[in-house]
Parts: structure tokens; C-alpha cells; sequence
């Protein structure tokens, strides 16, 4: 191999070897991205979907589920926050 015989034979670009042409590479890059994106507002918007209720003894919207597991821890920390 001589000195103008370098990367270009072995199918790697100038760009290192990276197949940033490759139209394969590149839509699996979008579906990778698209996934990601989907995991984000998938657990963006879950959080959206929770019911919310009016706070016993107060003015603030607290999660329903949350103080229906457990209403007496929620009384208990009311108090400690006084």
C-alpha cells in the first residue's frame, strides 16, 4: 500500500469512517431519535393524565391517587409543616 493508498480502499470516508451518507445509517438515526422523543412525552404526558383533587384543609391540587394510598400520611405531614 503506498502513501496515496490510504483509508479510501477500505470503504471509510475522509470523515473517519463514518457512514454519514449511508441513507440506512440515517433512518436509523431518526427511528432512534423519534424513540426517544416518544419516551420524553410519553412520560411528560403521564403525568398529565393523573387525576388531581382539591387539598383537604387547603387551597392547593393534590394527586388523588397519592392521597388515597395513604390519607393519614398526608394529614401527618400537614401538620408537620405547620
Amino acid at each position: 500500500m503506498g502513501a496515496n493508498e490510504s483509508r479510501k480502499s477500505s470503504g471509510q470516508g475522509e470523515n473517519g469512517g463514518a457512514p454519514s451518507g449511508n441513507p440506512w445509517f440515517i433512518a436509523g438515526l431518526a427511528a432512534v431519535a423519534l424513540g426517544a422523543a416518544k419516551l420524553v412525552l410519553d412520560s411528560a404526558s403521564s403525568e398529565k393524565q393523573r387525576k388531581t383533587m382539591k387539598a383537604p384543609g387547603g387551597n392547593e391540587r393534590i394527586y388523588r391517587d397519592d392521597f388515597e394510598r395513604d390519607p393519614k400520611q398526608y394529614f401527618q405531614d400537614k401538620r408537620a409543616r405547620k
